[in-house]
C-alpha cells in the first residue's frame, strides 16, 4: 500500500466512509458464506482483517465463518481478537465462549459467557449467552447449575424455533442425569418437535419411571419413524428388562431381517438371545457385529462362547486377545484356579461354569481293572494339591499288587518271630538276638544278591552287604535307629519268591517312630502271622492289636509257639485258651516249636510241627494268594476314597446373604443421614450467619448523617471472613459426625449373641461392608474439605467484599437485615457438596455390590471346581471299588 493509499484511508476513517465501506465489503461476506461461497467468504474477510486490522467486525464474522464450518480451533484466534479490539462487544465474547465450549475448554468458555451477560443489552443474546453457559455447566459436570442456567434460559422465552428444541432436549437430558422425575416431559416436548431425531423419544422413555408410559413413547417413536434402528433396538432392551424375552427376541430378529447391514441390530439380537439363554444364536450374531467392525466386548463373546460351549470360538478368541490371558490358559489345558475363577465371572450359567470348571479334572477311573485303579489313584493324588499326602501310600499299593503275598509276622517281644521266620524259609534270614531297644522293622524279600537296603523316614536309602546286616542292627545307636523306618533284607532263598515276609518287633518294644510303620503293615499286608509265646498267649495287649488286623479284614493265622517248653499233655488246653480268649480274632491256632524246627532242618529231618504249620499257611493263604493281593489292593483304595474325603473337604461358602443385608443396611442408614443432612447443614450454617449478623451490628460505624454510609475497616472484613468460615467449618463439622456416626456398625442387642469374627485373608478384613465403610468415610472426608475450599473461595472472593461494597454502606442495621444479605451470597451446599459426595458413594456401594456378585460367583465356581476335580472323580472311583468287591 503506498502513501497516497495510507492518506485515502486515513481520510475515510476520519469522514466515516472506510468504516460504512469496511461494513458493506463484510456484510457481502456474510451475504457469500450465507450464499453456499464460504472460501469467496473466507478469502474477503481475511483481506478486510489486513486493510483494516482494528475493525473488530471483521474479526467477528471471520471467526463466526470458521465455527459455522467446524473449524472451532481456527476461529479462536479472530474471535479472540474481536474481544481484545473492543472489550465490550457482547456477540464476540458469546461466539468465543461458545467456541471454547465446543473444544471442551469450560473454564475460559464460562468466563466468556460470563462477560457476555455482564455486557449484553439484548434479550436474544443474553438467552442464548444463559443456555451457552447451562451446556458448559453440564459438561462439567455441574448438574444443578446447569438445570438452573437452562431453566433460565427456557423462562427468557423466544420464537418457537429450532434453538427452543435443543433447549428442552439439553435441559431435560441435565434433569435425566440429576434423576428428577420432570426430564421425561421436557425429552418427550423434545422428540414431538418437528424433524426431531426419533431417538429421542428413546431418551425420554428411559428418564420415564412408568413402564407402560416408556412403552407408550418408544411405540410413539417408532410409529413416526418406523425403520430407527436405534429406537427398535432400545423397545428390545425395554423388552427385555420386563420379562417379555419371545417378543423382545422376535422384534430384534425382523430388526435384524430389514437392516442386515447396521451391526445394531445384531447387537439387539445378540441381547435377546443370550438373555434368552440361546448361546449359539447370541455367538452368531456377535460374529456378525465383529465382521461389520463393531465387535462386542472381548469379555462378552468370551461369555456366548461359553454358554454355547464351543471350543473353537474360545480357542479362536484367545488367539484374537492375547489380553485375556486366562483364557488362553484355559483352551491350552495349563489354567490354574485364579485363571478357572476369573473365566467363571464371565460364565453366564451355572452348565457353563461347570464346562469351565471341569478344565484340569481327572480322566475317569479305568473301571474293572485293578492294576489300573490303583495307577490312577496314584496319579491324582501327585496331582492334586490336597491329596499329595496320599499318594506315596497309593503308589505302595500299587507296586504291591504285581509282587510275592506280603505276610506280616507279628506278635509282643520274645514270641519267637524271627526264630519262626527262619524256620519257615528253612534258612537263617531274619536276624535273631536284637536288643528291644534297637528293633528295625525288616522286610524280608527276594534277590539274586544278599544285600540289604536301609530306608529312612525321609525317604532315603542306603545299600549295605548282607553278611553286615547282623552287625548293622547289633551296632545301632537309638538316634539313628529313630531315623529307619525299615530294613529291606534281600535273600535268594526260594520261599521268599512266593512270600515276602515282614519281621516286626514286639509290639511291647516297639519304638514311638516305628509304631506307625507297623501299624501300615498290618493294613497294607496280606496277610498275617501272629505269633503266642505258650505259657504268655492272649495277653489283653495282643487282644487289642489283633482287633486292629480284624477290623482291617485281614486273614490272621495264630502260631503258638515254643511248646517245646510245655508238656504234651498241656499243649491241647494252651491252643483252647488262646482260641477261647480270641475267639474269631485267629483262625485257626496252630502249635509250633520254631527250636525244634530248626534243628530238624540241621538234621535233615522233617518236623511234623513245621509240616501242619506249612499246610496250614498253604491252605489259608497261598492257595489264596490272588485274591489276598486283590483284596489288600481293594481295601487300599477304599481307604485312599475315604482318606481323600476327609482331606480335601468340598468349600464352604461364607454367608454372603449375611453380607448383603449389612450392606443394604449400611446403604439405608447413610442415605437416611445425607437426607437429613441436606437440610440440617443448610440449617447450621444459617445459625452461624445469623450469629455474625450480630458481630457485624457491633463493629460497624452507624453513618452519623442522613444521607450518609455505614464505615468498617479492613480488619472488620478480615474478621467477618473468618466468622463466616467459622461458622460453615462447624456446620460442617457437624454433617461429618452425623454421616461418621451413619457408618458405625448397628448396634447389637443385649439378648443376641455377636456375630462370629469375619475370616481374615492376610490380616485383612474382606467384608465388603469393612471396606465400603473405609471408602465412604475417605469420601466423607474428601467432600467435606472440597466444600470447605469452596466456601473459602466464596467468602472471601466475592460474599465479604461485595458485603462491605455494595450492601453495607445502605444496609439497614438489624440483625435479619444483616443475615438475609450475608446469606445471599453463602455457600450453596448441595451441587459442591451433597451431589458430588452422593455420587462416590453410590459408586462404592456398586463396586460393593459387585465384588459380592464377583464373590457369589468365585464360591460357586470353587464348589464347581472342587466337584469337578475331586468329588466326582473319588465318587466315580468309590463306585468302581465297590464293583471290584461284588466281583
Amino acid at each position: 500500500m503506498g502513501i497516497l493509499d495510507r492518506i485515502a484511508g486515513t481520510l475515510d476513517e476520519l469522514t466515516g466512509d472506510g468504516r460504512a465501506a469496511i461494513a458493506d465489503e463484510i456484510a457481502r461476506a456474510r451475504a457469500l458464506g450465507a450464499g453456499g461461497d464460504p472460501e469467496a467468504a473466507e478469502a474477503l474477510l481475511v483481506q478486510i482483517t489486513r486493510r483494516a486490522p482494528d475493525a473488530a467486525e471483521a474479526f467477528l464474522a471471520l471467526g463466526q465463518l470458521y465455527a459455522k464450518r467446524g473449524a472451532l480451533e481456527e476461529a479462536i484466534a479472530p474471535l479472540g481478537r474481536a474481544v481484545d479490539l473492543d472489550g465490550g462487544y457482547a456477540a464476540a465474547w458469546c461466539e468465543l465462549g461458545e467456541a471454547l465450549a465446543g473444544l471442551g475448554r469450560t473454564d475460559p468458555a464460562r468466563d466468556a459467557l460470563r462477560r457476555t451477560l455482564t455486557l449484553a443489552l439484548d434479550d436474544s443474546l443474553r438467552r442464548r449467552a444463559t443456555a451457552a453457559l447451562g451446556r458448559v455447566h453440564a459438561a462439567a459436570g455441574k448438574l444443578t447449575h446447569a438445570a438452573r442456567e437452562l431453566r433460565k434460559a427456557i423462562e427468557m422465552g423466544g420464537p418457537d424455533s429450532a434453538d427452543d428444541r435443543r433447549l428442552a432436549l439439553d435441559y431435560g437430558r441435565v434433569l435425566a442425569r440429576l434423576g428428577e422425575r420432570e426430564a421425561s416431559e421436557w425429552l418427550t416436548r423434545a422428540a414431538r418437535a418437528d424433524n426431531a431425531d426419533p431417538a429421542i423419544f428413546a431418551e425420554a422413555a428411559a428418564a420415564v419411571p412408568d413402564e407402560r408410559r416408556a412403552e407408550a413413547l418408544l411405540r410413539e417413536g417408532l410409529a413416526r419413524a418406523p425403520g430407527d434402528v436405534s429406537l427398535q433396538a432400545a423397545l428390545v432392551g425395554f423388552l427385555l428388562r420386563t420379562g417379555r424375552l419371545e417378543e423382545a427376541m422376535a422384534l430384534a430378529e425382523s430388526s435384524a431381517v430389514a437392516a442386515p447391514g447396521d451391526p445394531r441390530t445384531w447387537a439387539a439380537t445378540r441381547e435377546a438371545a443370550a438373555r434368552s439363554g440361546r448361546w449359539r444364536q447370541a455367538l452368531d450374531a456377535a460374529a456378525r457385529e465383529t465382521a461389520m467392525g463393531a465387535p462386542p466386548p472381548p469379555e462378552a463373546r468370551v461369555a456366548l462362547a461359553l454358554g454355547a460351549e464351543d471350543r473353537d470360538a474360545l480357542v479362536e478368541l484367545a488367539r484374537a486377545e492375547p489380553s485375556l490371558s486366562a483364557l488362553g490358559a484355559f483352551v491350552e489345558g495349563r489354567a490354574t484356579e485364579a485363571d478357572l475363577l476369573r473365566l467363571g465371572r464371565l460364565a453366564p450359567d451355572e452348565t457353563s461354569r461347570r464346562l469351565v470348571a471341569r478344565a484340569g479334572a481327572p480322566a475317569a477311573p479305568p473301571v474293572g481293572q485293578l492294576a489300573g485303579l490303583l495307577a490312577w489313584a496314584h496319579d491324582f493324588a501327585g496331582s492334586t494339591p490336597a491329596l499329595m499326602a496320599l499318594a506315596t501310600a497309593m503308589g505302595r499299593a500299587a507296586e504291591a499288587l504285581d509282587r510275592p503275598l506280603l505276610v506280616a509276622v507279628m506278635g509282643e517281644f520274645n514270641a519267637g518271630k524271627s526264630s519262626f521266620v527262619n524256620a519257615l524259609c528253612g534258612a537263617e534270614v531274619a536276624p535273631t538276638g536284637v536288643t528291644p531297644t534297637t528293633a528295625t522293622i525288616n522286610v524280608l524279600r527276594y534277590g539274586a544278591t544278599p544285600e540289604a537296603r536301609v530306608v529312612h523316614q525321609d525317604g532315603s536309602a542306603r545299600t549295605i552287604p548282607a553278611a553286615d546286616i547282623a552287625a548293622f542292627l547289633a551296632t545301632l545307636r537309638d538316634a539313628d535307629a529313630r531315623e529307619v523306618r525299615m530294613v529291606e533284607i534281600f535273600l535268594p532263598v526260594e520261599t521268599l519268591r512266593r512270600v515276602e515276609i515282614v519281621d516286626t518287633p514286639g509290639l511291647n518294644s516297639i519304638r514311638p517312630e516305628h509304631e506307625r510303620v507297623a501299624r501300615d503293615f498290618l493294613r497294607d499286608a496280606d496277610a498275617i502271622v501272629w505269633v503266642f509265646a505258650a505259657g504268655q498267649a492272649a495277653k489283653a495287649t495282643e487282644r487289642e492289636a489283633l482287633a486292629l488286623a480284624h477290623a482291617a479284614g485281614k486273614r490272621v493265622v495264630g502260631v503258638l509257639n515254643k511248646i517245646d517248653r510245655a508238656e504234651p499233655s498241656e499243649v491241647s488246653a494252651l491252643v483252647r485258651h488262646v482260641e477261647r480268649t480270641l475267639g474269631d480274632l485267629v483262625d485257626p491256632v496252630v502249635p509250633f516249636s520254631a527250636t525244634q524246627a530248626a534243628a530238624a532242618q540241621k538234621a535233615e529231618r522233617t518236623d511234623a510241627g513245621l509240616e501242619a504249620l506249612t499246610a496250614v499257611l498253604e491252605h489259608r493263604f497261598l492257595a489264596d494268594a490272588r485274591e489276598l493281593k486283590r483284596a489288600t489292593a481293594t481295601a487300599a483304595l477304599a481307604r485312599f476314597v475315604e482318606s481323600a474325603r476327609a482331606a480335601a473337604p468340598a468349600p464352604v461358602a461364607p454367608d454372603l446373604e449375611g453380607g448383603r443385608g449389612a450392606l443394604e443396611a449400611l446403604a439405608q442408614r447413610l442415605q437416611s443421614a445425607l437426607d437429613g443432612e441436606r437440610i440440617a447443614l443448610r440449617a447450621r450454617i444459617e445459625e452461624g450467619y445469623r450469629r455474625a449478623a450480630f458481630e457485624v451490628r457491633e463493629f460497624v460505624q452507624p453513618r452519623s448523617w442522613l444521607f450518609g454510609e455505614h464505615r468498617a475497616t479492613t480488619a472488620d472484613e478480615e474478621f467477618l471472613a473468618e466468622l463466616l468460615e467459622d461458622a460453615v467449618a462447624q456446620a460442617g463439622d457437624g454433617t461429618r459426625a452425623t454421616l461418621r456416626a451413619a457408618l458405625q456398625p448397628a448396634t447389637i442387642p443385649a439378648t443376641t449373641a455377636p456375630p462370629p469374627p469375619p475370616t481374615t485373608v492376610d490380616g485383612h478384613d474382606p467384608s465388603q461392608t469393612a471396606k465400603v465403610r473405609a471408602r465412604a468415610a475417605r469420601a466423607i472426608e474428601a467432600a467435606l474439605e472440597r466444600f470447605a475450599a469452596y466456601a473459602r473461595g466464596v467468602i472471601e472472593g466475592g460474599a465479604v467484599p461485595d458485603f462491605f461494597r455494595h450492601q453495607l454502606p445502605r444496609l439497614k442495621l438489624e440483625i435479619a437485615a444483616i443475615r438475609d444479605v450475608l446469606l445471599r451470597r453463602a455457600p450453596a451446599p448441595e451441587e459442591q457438596l451433597f451431589v458430588g459426595l452422593k455420587r462416590d458413594l453410590d459408586a462404592a456401594f456398586k463396586d460393593a455390590r459387585a465384588a459380592l456378585g464377583d464373590q457369589a460367583t468365585d464360591e460357586a465356581m470353587r464348589a464347581l471346581i472342587h466337584d469337578e476335580r475331586i468329588s466326582r472323580p473319588l465318587e466315580a472311583l468309590a463306585r468302581a471299588v465297590d464293583a471290584l468287591t461284588v466281583a
